[in-house]
């Protein structure tokens, strides 16, 4: 008769190791998050970082290999966090959690309004995903996933006004070429398959007009020119709904 022998107890080292690694590596980020804001994404310096938190250089090679992946998991974890962000908000004006939101228009300010109050609170992030690019540093791909989320959750109105034959894009619109229409066919095929070309366009336009104005509030360009950044953007954001053929 075989005795059952004991589970290897070798792996509760492992996780206990796993869940330092973790919280260095949070630590880390943290630290990362806090020179950024202070000196720029461009500055960012792993030798100044690791005189902060007490460590050798060559130490925090053990957790990012060198400044880019630094750069890189700063850069993710905005999206991410932003990505969230949006998905939240259009399961909110989705489910009816916001008061007021009935209609297609309604429901479509949901995801703008949640981009603009987070890169207002995360001014620093939002430069970091639409801000000026740091030289010589090549953005990851993990950022591609993320960045479709956002675009997902704010096109979600659009796309069920279309199903529902609620969207009513203007006649008098020109149809796109056939090299623009090319041109957005990843847009096109991935948010709106099945639908014009120049819905996708129309969509794309609103996108950067959204992203613009967020943006030119953040950097401070809108200082004694907008007095009122809030209802400006709201006005913004009305417009380039109604442009997309929401009602």
């Amino acid at each position: 008769m075989s005795v059952p022998t004991a589970v290897p107890a070798a792996s509760a080292p492992r996780r206990a190791r796993e869940r330092v690694r973790e919280q260095m590596t949070a630590e880390i980020l943290a630290v990362a998050g806090a020179h950024m804001a202070r000196d720029g994404a461009a500055a960012l310096s792993l030798r100044s970082i690791a005189r902060d938190l007490g460590m050798a250089p060559s130490a925090l090679y053990r957790y990012f290999d060198g400044r880019d992946a630094l750069l890189s998991a700063l850069i993710l974890a905005a999206y991410e966090d932003l990505a969230d962000e949006a998905e939240r908000a259009a399961d909110e004006a989705e489910a009816g959690g916001v008061a007021g939101l009935k209609g297609d228009a309604e429901r479509w300010f949901s995801v703008p309004r949640a981009l603009r109050l987070w890169a207002l609170e995360h001014p620093h992030q939002w430069g970091l995903i639409f801000g000026t690019p740091v030289p010589g540093y090549q953005a990851p791909e993990d950022t591609v996933a993320p960045y479709a989320r956002m675009a997902v959750a704010l096109v979600r109105p659009l796309v069920t006004a279309h199903q529902a034959g609620r969207l009513c894009v203007g006649a008098d619109r020109p149809p796109a070429s056939a090299e623009l229409r090319a041109s957005v066919a990843p847009v096109s095929e991935g948010l709106f398959s099945g639908m014009p070309a120049e819905t996708a366009l129309l969509a794309l336009e609103a996108w950067t007009t959204i992203v613009g104005a967020i943006s030119l509030e953040v950097f401070g360009h809108w200082r004694n020119t907008v007095l009122d950044p809030g209802l400006f953007f709201e006005a913004t954001v009305m417009d380039a709904g109604k442009a997309v053929g929401l009602q």
